[in-house]
């Protein structure tokens, strides 16, 4: 239901100004809420809860806490970015191994995201066909993301998402999950459905013109070489990897198309001027940080001139990684990236020894790997919004409720 919410809300927001972080923030403090009022009249069992993941985001969280000290602090701004910096990751390591106990309750979230992302890609095809309604004429022409969308390159659509990156980017962690989970489950009628889908998500991170995207594939299948205990699937994901890096980077098939062309472009990243200002934008913000080893206070590193903080980052973060680098210093990014590099370990350790039923195991691997992908693209641009870090979270999540279900399973 959480997930199904965020996506029929976020379509919402396609047509009108809806303040769609505030009604996720109160529909999943209310489900926290429940659950504590029915343990009250039924002892629930909370086995599940009391994992890794829960551990490392509250180590996380207790430093975002800290960070209510930092002399630039505004709290406001620290209201908004603590959710997708700590509560969300918490709340889905409490209700993921709650609510997922069978291997088909898997399948039920991917069913959900698969009809998502064939609702998105539609909305992205109508874009482009019959072109923006009022709602979205007025965030591109008085806004301002026309700057963004309307490119020498061509016009880059979004669908329901806030901007074309966000959307490329999550197609593409759907195309890929639901690629991986293919090949995991025998059920005729889901691998006619994610087929589809994948279909769909494809064309929809094409339109999206974004190159970012092209990280989530490449990414997840490096991961799934390194998981693959079997021949098969070691040799499916070097020919896959190999097979995308000669088509991209090696040829020039479909060049006379605008999105791959685009596409085929972040594989020469170092010759695009965009990339050059991004790198000489990070060295000025190097400079910067020197003397902010705990950053600019969270929630004021990116553009926070609406929050009147009294310094302000004068340079644009351009991606997550960046942002948490500009938020809480050398110290958080230090810190996000060793319990991110901690949480990616302990997953794959329980996929390699603590899962041994192969469809589980299966499902569990496209959800991590796609993970993978996501934070290599998260260096290049700011994803970080809706509806992305709740399916991240709800994949780290699930490897660790995997261990309860794989027990039932044997």
């Amino acid at each position: 239901f959480l997930i199904i919410t965020q996506f029929v809300l976020l379509i919402f927001t396609g047509y009108y100004e809806f303040p769609l972080g505030i009604y996720m923030l109160i529909y999943s403090m209310t489900s926290i809420l429940l659950l504590i009022i029915y343990n009250i009249y039924k002892q629930i069992d909370w086995t599940g809860y009391k994992n890794g993941m829960l551990l490392l985001y509250v180590i996380w969280g207790f430093f975002c806490l800290l960070e209510i000290g930092n002399p630039n602090h505004v709290q406001e701004a620290w209201n908004i970015s603590i959710t997708h910096y700590a509560f969300y990751p918490i709340i889905c390591a409490i209700l993921v191994p709650k609510a997922i106990k069978k291997t088909n309750q898997i399948e039920w979230l991917l069913i959900i995201w698969s009809l998502f992302l064939i609702i998105s890609a539609i909305k992205g095809f109508w874009q482009k066909t019959y072109g923006f309604n009022q709602k979205e004429m007025n965030d591109l022409f008085e806004l301002g993301k026309a700057k963004t969308h309307i490119i020498w390159s061509g016009i880059r659509y979004f669908s329901y998402f806030t901007d074309a990156a966000n959307y490329g980017v999550h197609m593409a962690m759907g195309a890929t999950t639901l690629a991986i989970s293919f090949f995991h489950t025998n059920k005729i009628y889901l691998r006619i459905l994610f087929f589809i889908a994948i279909v769909a998500a494809l064309y929809g991170m094409g339109i999206s013109g974004t190159r970012t995207a092209m990280a989530v594939p490449v990414g997840a299948i490096f991961l799934y070489i390194i998981l693959s205990k079997n021949k098969n699937g070691f040799l499916i994901g070097i020919l896959a990897l190999v097979s995308l890096l000669i088509f991209f980077r090696f040829t020039n098939i479909g060049q006379g198309n605008e999105y791959i062309r685009k596409m085929r472009s972040a594989f020469y990243a170092t010759e695009d001027a965009s990339y050059q200002v991004r790198v000489e934008n990070r060295e000025k913000i190097k400079a910067l940080m020197t003397a902010k080893p705990f950053g600019y206070g969270i929630g004021l590193g990116g553009k926070a001139e609406r929050f009147k903080p009294k310094e302000l980052m004068p340079y644009p973060p351009d991606s997550w990684l960046v942002n948490v680098w500009t938020d809480t210093g050398i110290v958080g990014l230090a810190l996000y990236l060793l319990i991110h590099i901690a949480l990616f370990i302990w997953c794959s350790w329980i996929l390699w020894f603590k899962i041994s039923n192969k469809h589980l195991k299966g499902l569990l691997t496209a959800w991590l790997c796609t993970n993978a992908g996501y934070y290599l693209a998260a260096y290049g641009n700011d994803v970080m919004q809706y509806p992305n870090f709740i399916m991240i979270y709800t994949g780290f999540a699930l490897c660790f409720a995997g261990v309860h279900i794989d027990k039932k399973l044997t």
